[in-house]
């Protein structure tokens, strides 16, 4: 800026000295030569003296100079405590580059950002010192444009401080580009007007003309609903009216129309005042500048549009809950997925859900609730009207809290009847016979083994049935004839078993038949001459008529049987019984 910054720390009093090799008498002189006097600061918490500079009278006034030269910078008065007071009419300085003076001659601090405040103080601290401080600091209203704030003690010649204000510019600009703008901070964020009974303006002090931008001569004699926006009229007339004819002092807010045709958020206390006639009565409004908290609460009211949208837009239906169950908000899909409208409560919400799945859902609800992990199930979902088919969902419960705004719980609800029949039939592809609907080998297998690895003091049977001259039916009448034939014996098959019985087919034309919790053997006999009977038969087939007979194996379990050991044995008895005549089941025995 023109001023050397005159700084030189030491210890102790004790000038250190310089390493680009410049003297400190050099600095010194030169310092002097700008009329710039040395003395020591109060010792830091180091205990190291700050040798300062005093700027002389002569110097100060350059540096005010030089940045009054600046076309862009601004001025500020101030009282010795820092207060904003207004400018002395011997400071020549043009008034549109003078700072409005607040009512409350508001200290120079409340317009810096709060990050800038302490930095701020240490700079006004030296300029009590040593005449001159600088620092660079944003505005609270323009957090990302930055200004150099020089202040000057310049009372020996205006009698008062002044505080020079250089606009750097933007994050986002070249800080040689001056920026044309002027301070939004600097407009008056309070005013006042007086008003009759009937709303029209007959006064207005010089904070509401800056505020507004309209001069006193366009406000007087206006009613001040002419510069409301036209939401916000009748409003402000319910306002006035229900101050009237209380007597008490009402607040509304509504948009003002600026003299530069923008609108600005304001906050009016109407002020009812006493007079002996009502039409002669004076009414006082105060006027406070909400355009920042509005701001706000528009880009809250625009972030959750903009929630909204993303939710309503997501293939997952979205249900948040308080913490008593009260329903916070949920977005359309999830309504069309339930099948029912937003309701007030989960449980109206979720009514849809089947009755078995119904007391799980709410176990596991109120565990979220009341701050237990985050839960996974699928439930099935009642045919609505709209749908008229049962859906299959999954739910993940997932609990909030007091950081995610207020403690509750965040439902995602997806349709998974898809792939659930998806998953329903790759599992059958995988358990049973496509032909004869009968399990297939690997299962029959699996269920065997699980049968036999159960402790108990039952026993279990297998059946081995091979169906005799199969070969000659596919031959004679043809393979859709053969799968005739089977699927007729494997019905027939299972028409005569318990229930709890199991049939397999394990191979082209081989049946195995799994008979668990036996008390003795002879009951495995038994159910195999039933199969027998059921299998001895001629069967009329669309390609014509088919003999169908079998021979059957027997096996009973022992202890240490395995599956695999018990099938062979049945297998044994099965060739035992192709050799009688009359073909009968036959019993392995060891």
């Amino acid at each position: 800026m023109g001023v050397p910054d005159g700084v030189c720390r030491g210890g102790r009093g004790r000038p250190r000295r310089p390493q680009s090799g410049v003297c400190v008498f050099s600095a010194y002189s030169s310092h002097h030569a700008h009329g710039i006097n040395p003395q020591e600061a109060p010792p830091g918490a180091d205990g190291v003296i700050v040798t300062e500079y005093v700027h002389s009278l002569e110097a100060r006034g350059k540096t005010f100079s030089g940045l009054l030269e600046h076309p862009h910078t601004r001025v500020v008065a101030l009282a010795p405590d820092g207060r904003r007071i207004a400018a002395p009419a011997s400071l020549d300085v043009d008034g549109d580059r003078l700072v409005p003076v607040p009512e409350d001659n508001a200290n120079l601090l409340e317009m810096l950002h709060p990050a800038d405040v302490l930095a701020a103080l240490a700079a006004w601290d030296r300029t009590c010192r040593t005449g001159v401080g600088t620092v660079k600091a944003r505005l609270r209203d323009e957090p990302d444009r930055h200004y150099e704030l020089t202040a000057i003690d310049m009372r020996h010649r205006y009698g008062v401080f002044v505080c020079m204000l250089m606009d750097l510019g933007t994050d986002q600009t070249d800080p040689s580009v001056r920026s044309e703008q002027p301070l939004a901070s600097l407009r008056p964020r309070s005013a006042r007007m007086l008003k009759r009974f009937d709303g029209v303006i007959v006064d207005a002090d010089d904070r509401a003309t800056k505020m507004l931008g309209w001069s006193r001569d366009h406000l007087i004699g206006s009613r001040s609903t002419h510069f409301f926006h036209e939401e916000d009229v009748q409003r402000s007339i319910s306002a006035w009216l229900d101050m009237l004819s209380t007597r008490q002092n009402s607040r509304v807010r509504v948009r003002h129309l600026c003299a530069d045709g923008s609108w600005l958020w304001i906050e009016v206390e109407n002020i009812y005042q006493e007079a002996p006639d009502l039409q002669e009565a004076i009414m006082i409004s105060h006027i406070s500048d909400i355009s920042e908290e509005m701001a706000a609460y528009e880009a809250v009211r625009q972030r959750e549009h903009l929630f909204r949208r993303l939710t309503d837009s997501l293939p997952v239906g979205l249900l948040q809950l308080g913490q008593d169950g009260s329903v916070v908000y949920a977005n359309s899909l999830l309504t069309t997925m339930l099948g029912t409208r937003t309701a007030k409560t989960a449980r109206e919400q979720l009514a849809n859900v089947a009755e078995q799945d119904r007391a799980n859902l709410d176990t596991a609800l109120q565990s979220v609730l009341g701050g237990g992990p985050d839960r996974e199930l699928e439930v099935t979902v009642q045919p609505s009207p709209a749908s008229g088919e049962q859906r299959r969902c999954a739910i993940t419960l997932i609990g909030l809290s007091n950081e995610e705004g207020a403690p509750g719980a965040l439902a995602c609800v997806r349709d998974i009847t898809e792939s659930v029949r998806s998953r329903e039939e790759l599992r059958v592809k995988a358990t049973f016979d496509h032909l004869t609907g009968c399990y297939n080998r690997a299962s029959s297998l699996a269920i065997l083994n699980q049968e036999l690895s159960t402790e108990n003091h039952h026993l279990t049977g297998v059946i081995f049935v091979d169906l005799n001259e199969f070969k000659s039916v596919n031959d004679s009448l043809g393979h859709a004839a053969g799968d005739e034939l089977l699927v007729t014996a494997a019905s027939r098959i299972k028409s005569v078993l318990r229930s709890d019985d199991v049939v397999g087919r394990i191979g082209g034309d081989e049946f195995l038949l799994i008979c668990p919790r036996l008390e003795q053997a002879a009951e495995v006999v038994n159910i195999a001459e039933r199969v027998g009977k059921v299998l001895e038969d001629d069967v009329a087939l669309s390609a014509g008529v088919a003999r169908l007979s079998a021979a059957i194996g027997v096996a009973c379990s022992t202890d240490g049987s395995t599956g695999d050991g018990l099938i062979a044995q049945a297998d044994a008895a099965m060739y035992e019984s192709k050799r009688c005549r009359p073909r009968r089941p036959v019993l392995f025995e060891a």
